[in-house]
Parts: C-alpha cells; sequence; structure tokens
C-alpha cells in the first residue's frame, strides 16, 4: 500500500509540475489596437501567414485567442497576405472594414468573437475578403 501511495504521489506530482506549452503558430504578430464604446472594451490584431495559410493552424490561434479574450466585448482576429498590407478598418471594429476595398484586397481571413452572447466564427476566403468566397467555421 505504502507503494502505491508514493506511485500516486510521484505521478500527481510531476503532472502537476510539467508546464502547459503554449502552441507555437505559424503566423506573424503585426499589430494590435483596442478601441472602447460605451462601457465595452473591443480589440483587434493583425497577422500574417509565415508559409501558406494552414487553416488547422488559424483554427487553432483562434480557439486560443478566444480563450484569452476575457477583459472585453468583441475580439478580432484579422490574417492579411503580407506585412505591408496590414491595416486596420476606418470604421469602428464591429462594422468590420466596410467598404474599404484596398485592405479586403489582401485580407485572407477574420476571425470575430463575441464574449457578451457566444458567437464565435472564422470566415476564410479562397482569394481574398473583396474577391473571394466564403468559407466560415464556428469556433468551439
Amino acid at each position: 500500500m505504502r507503494k502505491l501511495s508514493l506511485l500516486v504521489l510521484t505521478l500527481f506530482t510531476t503532472s502537476c509540475s510539467t508546464p502547459n506549452k503554449k502552441t507555437e503558430y505559424p503566423f506573424e504578430f503585426i499589430n494590435s489596437k483596442t478601441e472602447t464604446i460605451g462601457s465595452k472594451t473591443n480589440k483587434m490584431d493583425l497577422y500574417v501567414p509565415i508559409n501558406d495559410l494552414n487553416f488547422e493552424m488559424l483554427k487553432g490561434i483562434c480557439k486560443e485567442q478566444k480563450e484569452n479574450w476575457t477583459d472585453g466585448a468583441f475580439y478580432y482576429l484579422v490574417i492579411f497576405d503580407g506585412k505591408g498590407n496590414a491595416m486596420f478598418p476606418n470604421n469602428p471594429f464591429t462594422a468590420s472594414y466596410g467598404i474599404d476595398e484596398e485592405p479586403q484586397k489582401h485580407i485572407k481571413a477574420i476571425f470575430e468573437f463575441n464574449r457578451i452572447n457566444g458567437y464565435s466564427k472564422l470566415t476564410s476566403y479562397s482569394k481574398n475578403m473583396w474577391e473571394g468566397s466564403p468559407r466560415s467555421t464556428e469556433i468551439r
């Protein structure tokens, strides 16, 4: 019995002391911006893929960011095709990029999370937001 207790204690200690390794995603962070509307804070992060856009990895980073967004209302993650093309919308974040044609020609995907009602959707585009067909996926 003593050996079993020692084994259980050793396994418990080992599993509790192992640090949680954060997953590395093949995206480069470009910039972040927050805006406050009334008492609500919204945040938008801009990224570019390091290599080709990997949809499964994109879903992973969206899920991780969703889990980490605990302080505000809306969170947006926008994937652009290149660093020089990454820009924030001229409109409030909740209106997305409206009719801003130039940035939409370089947006490959947008993730939107509304912490208040749980809405969580990733939309990627075959070509870009301006010209491509959208593909939407819920992020749970």
